[in-house]
This record gives C-alpha cells, structure tokens and sequence, in this order.
C-alpha cells in the first residue's frame, strides 16, 4: 500500500512542480514582492475562529509572511515555519492526503492557465483536511488560498493560505472538499468542484429563503436587522436560524458559517 501511495505521491508531484514553477528563481519576482503588503488581505479575509496565515511564495518554493494563532493550532512557533519549504507540508498532513492535495494542485493549475490573465486574481481553491500538529495531536481544517501576487506575464508568485480550524463541525458534511473558486461576480460565484463528495448538501437540503438567511448571518446582522431587510417577522427568521441549526447538524451561528465556507457558498 505505501509503495503505490509513493508511485502516486511522485506522479502528482512532478505534475504540480512543472505547472506550479513557471517563477521559480524568477529574477524579478524581488520587485513585486518589495511592493507587498500581508495586512491589506488580511484584514478582508473571511476565517471564523482560531486561524493560522501564511504566504506560499512560488519563486522560492518556500512559506513567509506566518501569522495568526499558529502555535495553537500547529503546535509550531511562527519562526519555525517561517523560510521553510513546501517539504513542511510532509509533517503537517497525510501522504494520502498530501497525494490528494497535488492532484487537486494539478487541476488547479490546468484552470489557472485556461482563465485569462486579468482574471486570475478573483480564483481561489479551498479545501478541508486533517491537520497534524507537531505534538502529533491532530485538528479538522478548512484552508482558503487565493493568488495575490503576480509576475507581468500573469505567473502567481505569492498565494495566500489561510488555516481555520472546523473541529467543531460534525460529520454531516464530508471532511474532504476540494474546489475552485471564481468570484470575479459576487452575486453569482462560479465553483468547479476537483473532488465531488457531499459538497452539494446545501443545495439539496437548504431552502432559498434559509440562504438568504443565512448570508445575513455571514454578514453579522442580528435577528431583528435580518428581519427588517428581508421584511419578515422575527418570529420567522428565528424559524429559518432553528431549521438551518437542525438541517447542518449545528450549535451555533458561527458554525453555520462555516459549513457555507467551506461548501464555497460564502
């Protein structure tokens, strides 16, 4: 079994290198990153919960710019990630996964090349895994990952990564989503699913006026707010908030974020 896990693990790694280093060693990749600042996405990035911030630079094949609760979640001080290389990844999740991961990655950056340059910035590629801290103690995660940086010829150097931790999600919905994000409309947000599981739970189970619901709730308006804008009574979101907490299998308001989150509905 770990013999054919490594034949796939060195397939789907060639695959992702030759797709994913077209700026490797890239000698003018310094002068974009000089004009970088982490805190301008940052401070507009959606994660509900403890979460950990890192920047994958692909000139470099290595991660900067760590942040966030880091040591909580990874058991890893941010020094001890930060100038590492992607081989960190190998102490951080499965190799099954890690196999899964490439593969998604390949996909990835088949989609990346066939959409034109002036919209490479809206892509994003979500995904859940199970997380290895380095105590060897182990968290479910929803990581979020987006280009924000670009060679002129379009090329990503810098993709940022976002950690949040979802142990406190049941298993109603699958804990392996891989998908691709296109938010170029916001108001119709294109998804291209890499690996279909039970990702389309919402769609099925969710009534429209359950997610016009419950993307106030995303946006933290209150019971009362939400009742206004929708113009409908208290009593009636109120039953909308019960049904969305039994059919997701949640306890929270917060937890209904971030199943839609991760479901690439938010």
């Amino acid at each position: 079994m770990k013999k054919i896990i490594y034949q796939k693990l060195r397939a789907s790694y060639f695959n992702f290198y030759k797709e994913g280093s077209k700026v490797l060693y890239d000698k003018k990749a310094h002068v974009f990153k000089e004009q970088f600042k982490i805190d301008d996405y940052i401070k507009n990035y959606e994660a509900i919960g403890p979460f950990v911030y890192f920047i994958s630079d692909y000139s470099r094949f290595n991660f900067t710019h760590v942040g966030g609760n880091t040591e909580l979640l990874l058991g890893y001080k941010n020094e001890e990630i930060e100038g590492k290389g992607f081989g960190l990844t190998y102490k951080l999740v499965s190799l099954k996964d890690i196999v899964r991961l490439l593969r998604g990655a390949s996909f990835f950056w088949k989609h990346f090349k066939s959409t034109p340059i002036d919209d490479r910035k809206y892509l994003r590629v979500n995904y859940t895994l199970t997380y290895k801290r380095k105590d060897g103690s182990t968290f479910e995660g929803f990581q979020q990952n987006r280009p924000v940086l670009f060679n002129e010829k379009g090329d990503p150097i810098y993709f940022l990564n976002i950690i949040t931790d979802i142990s406190d999600l049941k298993s109603k919905l699958t804990p392996h989503e891989h998908y691709i994000l296109n938010v170029k409309n916001p108001l119709k947000v294109e998804k291209f699913q890499i690996k279909l599981e039970d990702s389309d739970i919402f769609d099925k189970i969710v009534s429209p006026a359950e997610f016009k619901v419950l993307d106030l709730i995303a946006e933290g308006l209150r019971t009362k707010e939400i009742a206004e804008k929708l113009f409908l009574s208290e009593h009636t979101i109120n039953i909308h908030r019960k049904n969305l907490l039994q059919k997701l299998d949640c306890s929270s308001s917060s937890q209904l974020v971030k199943r839609a989150m991760m479901a690439g509905i938010l």
